[in-house]
């Protein structure tokens, strides 16, 4: 089940998907890349633009909001959204560690111990 908490990479709460959920769109966005890249191929368009045409990502984007409940606005924000990218909730504000080797907390400035990192963000989360 996915886990809802602040998503840095989109800048805003999402649902954070863990690696079986992963696992599911990931070929979707594997599947994008190389369809943006034949269009490249196709129309000598740039990868901006190539990026800006759809359908590509739609299949994930359904994925994510079938497993979550949740619409985002483009695909590239599906990349931040690795539960296991990111580090364990920070006991000064809640908010998860920008990545399991933080040592202080990219919202608040909270810091952790010397020599201690964030670890993970782990399943009870």
């Amino acid at each position: 089940m996915p886990f809802h908490t602040y998503a840095y990479r989109i800048g805003r709460d999402a649902a954070l998907l863990n690696e079986d959920e992963w696992d599911q769109i990931a070929p979707l966005l594997d599947a994008r890349i190389v369809k943006i890249q034949k269009y490249r191929e196709q129309t000598g368009v740039s990868i901006a633009e190539a990026r800006q045409y759809e359908p590509y990502g739609q299949e994930a984007m359904k994925r994510y909001f079938e497993l979550t409940g949740i619409e985002l606005e483009h695909p590239e924000e599906l990349y931040g959204l690795k539960k296991s990218e990111y580090g364990s909730l920070c006991p000064g504000c809640s908010k998860p560690f920008r990545t399991p080797r933080a040592k202080i907390c990219a919202c608040c400035g909270y810091r952790l111990r010397s020599g201690q990192v964030a670890g993970t963000l782990g399943d009870e989360a």
